[in-house]
């Protein structure tokens, strides 16, 4: 299989760097021209199925894609950034005044925190790779795209690179990024281009998210 694993467009919460989690913003109008960058960078590539994450801004962004080749798009929640439950829609220093001590368990020893009201990232890891082990199963000699969040997508490379999730920070992703991984059985995981921009051409905010 390969697979063509994308951010989602921009929102306004991205711009903002407020924590959006599960929740259920759109993509604003640089979003949805990144959108249409992702389309023509996928058209050509021989995909049959097109992925996304159940939100709304992976969706809105996967349906670009999915016209642009003639497919339906496939929702998958296992796909959906962490739940960040009671953080969403705070920014750090919102969190820093209202949840103690939180930032700095986040900054040493993220893997296993608990979101509060959420999820953790190795759960996160868990489901998100769940989901990859099935679209390899349904597509193994095929090309696909799927859509997802900057989290998500950070847990499932770390897993492909066989990077510590404690150290996940050494994986970048701006929105509508795109990264190519390849399976094979014998070589198993590959991940061959990460974070990649260039078919954005300038539309793109290289701040990109928060961490938290």
């Amino acid at each position: 299989m390969l697979l063509y694993l994308l951010r989602h467009g921009e929102t306004d919460w991205n711009v903002q760097r407020r924590i959006q989690g599960v929740s259920g913003t759109p993509l604003n109008e640089r979003g949805r021209l990144q959108a249409r960058a992702l389309a023509e960078l996928v058209r050509g590539k021989l995909i049959t199925a097109v992925y996304s994450s159940h939100l709304t801004r992976a969706r809105q962004t996967a349906e670009v894609i999915a016209a642009s080749l003639g497919l339906d798009v496939r929702l998958e929640p296992r796909l959906a950034e962490l739940n960040q439950g009671e953080l969403e829609g705070l920014t750090t220093e919102e969190i820093d005044a209202r949840f103690n001590g939180f930032m700095d368990d986040w900054r040493s020893n993220p893997a296993r925190l608990r979101m509060p009201g959420g999820e953790t990232l190795a759960e996160l890891q868990e489901r998100a790779w769940a989901a990859l082990e099935d679209m390899l199963l349904a597509h193994p000699h095929d090309t696909v795209a799927a859509v997802s969040h900057n989290l998500a997508i950070t847990a499932i490379l770390c897993r492909a690179l066989g990077i510590d999730l404690n150290a996940f920070r050494r994986i970048r992703q701006f929105n509508a990024a795109h990264n190519l991984v390849e399976h094979s059985p014998t070589r198993g995981w590959n991940v061959v281009t990460m974070n990649g921009l260039a078919h954005l051409k300038g539309i793109t905010n290289t701040e990109g998210s928060p961490y938290l």
